[in-house]
């Protein structure tokens, strides 16, 4: 299919950013949500994907090709994008297939994720924005015994106009997604209009949910659907409903968040399921993950147990005993298989690193309109009620004194006095969240260094057998 420039449109499933235009280092990320593609242009390349974007003049677009020495590139660049579905002709045939293509060559695998970690690092040298995570409610219609979210503010939601006007900001500052969350996501009055907001402006989006209002409604389903979002996340704790309402304490949950999934990898929907491992549901992670093989989707299992926001440590009452630790670091089907490739952190090197890429590549704002370095690290650095999210952002990187983001992002590890002085300390998965919240500011997490601990036995123990076996 030939396209002349005036025809060209860019479809509504593609999400993309350009960077440092009409500069050497030019850049252009770009995510096809339909068929699962991510792509990057560089150079005078990602200029011209910009001007095809902006709907530029032919004749200009013909006289910066000419300025640029690229005049015979254009048309087979053109045709290139035509061919590859990242562009379209206005006059053409409108698009009637599938809403999201198949899994093929080229589709999501550990590529994408190599692709997301390259354009974070990116975008952080050159001062922009990656990601903000917007927790839309606190509302839920699951009771799950590790959950963190205060109880006492159930019906608090982020209010629509500050919502709207954060996603302006970061897009301004060079966010390239938004990630919708809660409570459930999905709860907000204006869930939706957010998520349509957001990809307006061309940014991918991808929601976290527990899958049941979207199991339910079906208007809902198809609308976040034609909406394309990049990746929707669904919270799975086992493959019984025994077991996972156990986590969740609402009967009839399991049938609804899995038909959900298999619905939604049926639709050719980039699926990832998120388990959380406790004491009651531990033993059904490896089911967890191969289901998630089965059916095509990505999957995450997540040991991080917090207290809630509130401060009630209540929720360790659910945490992994040391002997099942210790079989899942020691299980080569586990989720969390250290194996005997695995390799300790340098700890001298590590403690002059910041702690982490909150605060740096993204923030996270709370339904009270809270703006805080991360969902895992409530560290106020800001409120939408006082300064807007441009602004608490420009202040950090203009290292306003009076910043606490700014101050935030000066902290090194070795600022957490107890932490990386251990030979356990080399096994840790360091999140100063978790330390924040179990013990306060710049404190080490007991729960971290009890895994630390464990899983430096666990990666001993089967070095020794293999060894052994050698």
């Amino acid at each position: 299919m030939k396209c002349k420039k005036g025809e060209i449109v860019i479809p509504e499933w593609i999400s993309c950013r350009t960077y440092l235009y009409g500069t050497k280092d030019s850049r252009t990320y770009i995510s096809d949500e339909r068929k699962h593609n991510c792509v990057l242009l560089e150079g005078l390349s990602s200029d011209m994907w910009q001007m095809l974007l902006d709907g530029t003049d032919e004749a200009e677009f013909a006289a910066w090709a000419e300025r640029n020495g690229v005049t015979e590139q254009t048309e087979p660049f053109i045709s290139e994008l035509s061919e590859s579905g990242l562009i379209r002709c206005e006059n053409g045939e409108p698009y009637g297939g599938a809403a999201y293509g198949s899994f093929g060559d080229g589709a999501l695998t550990d590529g994408e994720a190599k692709f997301v970690e390259e354009m974070q690092l990116w975008l952080h040298a050159h001062g922009f924005m990656y990601s903000l995570f917007i927790e839309l409610t606190y509302r839920c219609d699951l009771k799950c015994v590790h959950c963190y979210n205060p109880k006492n503010m159930p019906s608090v939601e982020l209010d629509l106009d500050k919502c709207k006007k954060a996603i302006d900001d970061a897009y301004e500052l060079g966010c390239f997604r938004v990630v919708f969350s809660g409570g459930e996501s999905t709860m907000h009055s204006r869930f939706i209009e957010l998520v349509r907001y957001a990809r307006s402006k061309r940014m991918s989006v991808e929601v976290f949910t527990n899958g049941q209002r979207l199991s339910e409604n079906e208007e809902l389903y198809g609308e976040l659907l034609g909406a394309y979002p990049y990746r929707v996340s669904v919270s799975l704790y086992g493959m019984s409903p025994e077991v996972h309402e156990r986590v969740t304490a609402v009967k009839g949950s399991f049938e609804k968040t899995y038909s959900l999934l298999r619905r939604l990898r049926r639709d050719n929907v980039n699926v990832q399921i998120k388990d959380f491992l406790l004491n009651v549901n531990c033993r059904d992670c490896i089911a967890v993950k191969d289901a998630a093989n089965a059916m095509g989707a990505a999957s995450v299992a997540d040991i991080s147990l917090i207290p809630t926001i509130e401060g009630d440590k209540k929720t360790f009452g659910y945490m992994l005993g040391d002997d099942d630790l210790f079989r899942l670091y020691t299980d080569p089907e586990s989720p969390l298989y250290v194996g005997t490739d695995f390799k300790p952190s340098d700890r001298e090197k590590r403690k002059s690193d910041t702690p982490c890429l909150g605060g740096f590549t993204g923030l996270c704002i709370t339904p009270s309109g809270n703006v805080t370095v991360c969902v895992s690290l409530p560290l106020s650095v800001g409120d939408l009620e006082r300064a807007s999210l441009k602004d608490i952002w420009q202040a950090a990187a203009a290292e306003d004194p009076e910043s606490k983001l700014c101050e935030w992002r000066k902290v090194r590890i070795s600022d957490f006095n107890e932490c990386y002085n251990e030979d356990h300390c080399a096994f840790c998965t360091f999140c100063p969240g978790m330390g924040y919240l179990e013990n306060g500011y710049l404190k080490k997490s007991d729960v971290l260094c009890k895994q630390a601990k464990i899983k430096m036995k666990a990666y001993r123990y089967l070095r020794e057998r293999s060894a052994k076996r050698d």
